[in-house]
């Protein structure tokens, strides 16, 4: 279906299927996420209808010339009353709108319109988790009137024209002398390997031992592990088998006499690599700190291949800033389209004013609290 949107014609969809090549032409990392790539929505998509869930509702938009400047892959849901198209969804740890580059500021919010018009039954559009920035530049959709600063942030390092010395100097003077004495104890207590295999390469031994050292991991920290939940861990499974297509599942391995003492997970699009799941062995093998160890080897193997990027993700851990991150700040956005979606809106965009003033407040904590405990 197409809908003409003034100088734009936006076509709705169900799916993914049958749009790859103008999602090539239009898909970037100088304007979009890895999460964004056409393998992982394709498997995204698929896995949420293997769920049972709504599908979701993709725009493509067009100039009247019919060339792709604007890509929307939105969900359904209801909350407050209201019927909301929502950008984000798990397993998507951050995600954006995809704007053609090359399109003016004022084009943005145009086209927003248009896809709300072409889509019924909406009364409100968020956009959530969106970066700061891509590799090639500022992301254009962050700076409309209807975008506010999140508290939470992704971290990434920069990896491009820089040697290995140029990112252990980026790290705190105390953090590294740990991790080296830690990488050392290790060593020189047993034979100490590291190993990273990419796609169709990863063999189903470290798959089976990744996902029981994860479950493991997560249930001794307390926390909850998406490689076992069902309606989710597919996705992940996929990847590790090499079929994400323009999407590649890597994952790296630290050992100790031959016996995995920890595990990296990650995802590859171009040149930017994502770590998204750990998993490592606790109790007598935590003073070697081999999660950290591990991170750091990993980062140095894409560093060592001529990769761009090294992208933490989303979730503001000490770890993170430890390895010398930059901190990507992340936004949201919301676009009403009807009466009652406009009088959230309004009342959204209090509770940003009141989030804007509230992040200074909780960062000054933060930063006392650190200090406090470093006296």
């Amino acid at each position: 279906m197409a809908r003409s949107g003034g100088s734009w014609l936006v076509e709705v969809h169900d799916n993914i299927d049958g749009l790859e090549a103008e999602w090539s032409t239009l898909v970037g990392q100088h304007n979009a996420t890895p999460f964004q790539s056409y393998g992982f929505m394709h498997l995204f998509i698929r896995q949420l209808l293997a769920n049972g869930a709504d599908a979701p509702v993709v725009a493509l938009v067009r100039s009247l010339d019919r060339r792709p400047v604007a890509l929307f892959v939105m969900l359904r849901s209801r909350q407050f009353g209201l019927r909301w198209l929502r950008t984000d969804a798990r397993p998507i740890d951050f995600c954006s709108p995809v704007f053609d580059s090359s399109l003016a500021q004022d084009d943005l919010h145009d086209i927003v319109q248009a896809v709300l018009v072409a889509i019924p039954g909406v009364d409100l559009l968020y956009c959530n988790r969106m970066p700061e920035r891509f590799e090639g530049g500022l992301n254009p959709f962050v700076r409309l009137s209807n975008a506010a600063r999140l508290r939470l942030s992704a971290w990434k390092i920069e990896l491009a024209g820089r040697s290995a010395q140029d990112l252990a100097a980026a790290r705190p003077a105390k953090f590294r002398a740990n991790l080296r004495r830690s990488t050392k104890n290790l060593a020189q207590a047993h034979r100490r390997d590291f190993s990273l295999a990419m796609g169709s390469e990863i063999n189903s031994a470290d798959i089976a031992a990744f996902r029981d050292l994860r479950t493991t991991s997560t249930e001794e920290k307390g926390r909850k592990d998406i490689l076992s939940q069902d309606e989710w861990s597919n996705i992940y499974l996929s990847l590790l088998n090499g079929q994400g297509g323009t999407c590649q599942g890597w994952l790296s391995k630290l050992e100790a006499d031959g016996e995995p003492i920890a595990y990296l997970f990650g995802i590859c699009v171009g040149r930017c690599i994502v770590a998204t799941l750990t998993a490592s062995k606790l109790g007598p093998w935590k003073h070697y700190s081999p999660g950290l160890q591990l991170f750091s080897e990993t980062i140095e193997h894409f560093r060592a291949a001529g990769y761009d990027c090294f992208d933490l993700s989303i979730g503001d851990m000490d770890y993170k800033r430890r390895f010398g991150c930059e901190e990507i700040p992340l936004h949201d956005a919301l676009f009403p389209k009807t009466l009652a979606g406009r009088a959230y809106y309004l009342f959204w965009r209090l509770k940003v004013a009141v989030r804007a003033r509230l992040k200074p407040l909780a960062e000054a904590r933060v930063s006392k609290d650190k200090g406090a405990k470093s006296a």
